[in-house]
């Protein structure tokens, strides 16, 4: 009887033992995935504010601004359903600040869609590189459920994508009055043909880009009166030695009898 017991109680033991280490093991688990949920969630958070910080280097229209606001709340929410603060503040106060934001925003906010033309190609770079990240943002935050009319957002990305081209083209210009400064004549009409053929083909009416495309025009047609220009003193020159060998040839070439 009392080894009976024992193996029974052996063997309640040992599956105790087996439905701790589970519970252990899950609970380990657990926790790793709400720091890895915490821990995207504050990287999400601080991309998102650095690129609301860089509006110094592009056009935000209203609609991108308040899909930012949104996705930094949806960050947060992430922070409280993982037991997780934000530095010098409670989630809660800072989830209260961000829709204090967005209210002022929808409101108050002005668009500005002036295009600012990078001043060199490294701000062309990093132009480019925020304007991929916002579409990309923009596009998850639609699958998310962000609370924008999706029309908005779609014009947005349109514009996004105009703002590509731009900045290109922007680039684009610089390097074809550098050229043409260090008379790079071929590289130059390469360049123009390239960019007119952009404008073309993204059948766009936009101010700016008409003006640019103005601009390389005229570019192209000076570049080609240059090269008129140079050709036809060099013609003339031909028919001047023409006209003097015959005029050699009348006075000192066999004379003709009569």
């Amino acid at each position: 009887m009392l080894i009976t017991i024992a193996v029974m109680f052996i063997v309640v033991a040992t599956f105790l033992l087996i439905i701790v280490n589970m519970f252990s093991d899950y609970s380990a688990r657990r926790e790793q995935d709400l720091r890895m949920i915490i821990s995207h969630a504050r990287n999400l958070i601080a991309e998102t504010e650095e690129l609301l910080l860089n509006q110094n280097q592009l056009p935000y229209s209203k609609t991108l601004v308040l899909v930012l606001h949104y996705r930094i709340i949806r960050a947060l929410k992430k922070i409280v359903s993982g037991g997780g603060e934000v530095k010098g503040t409670s989630v809660k106060e800072r989830i209260a600040n961000e829709e204090k934001i967005i209210a002022e925003t929808q409101t108050n906010y002005h668009d500005d869609m002036a295009f600012r033309p990078p001043e060199s190609d490294s701000m062309a770079v990093n132009q480019l590189r925020t304007i991929k990240k916002l579409r990309l943002i923009l596009k998850n935050e639609i699958r998310q459920g962000v609370p924008v009319n999706p029309s908005d957002i779609q014009k947005e990305d349109r514009r996004l994508y105009l703002l590509v081209l731009k900045v290109n083209i922007s680039n684009l210009v610089q390097k074809v009055l550098e050229m043409k400064r260090l008379h790079q004549i071929g590289s130059c009409k390469s360049l123009i043909a390239r960019g007119l053929e952009v404008i073309r083909k993204c059948n766009v009416k936009d101010d700016w880009l008409v003006e640019k495309s103005d601009l390389l025009m005229q570019l192209q047609s000076g570049l080609e009166a240059e090269a008129k220009s140079t050709r036809k003193p060099a013609a003339t020159e031909t028919q001047q030695k023409t006209d003097d060998q015959k005029e050699i040839d009348s006075l000192f070439g066999d004379k003709k009898k009569w």
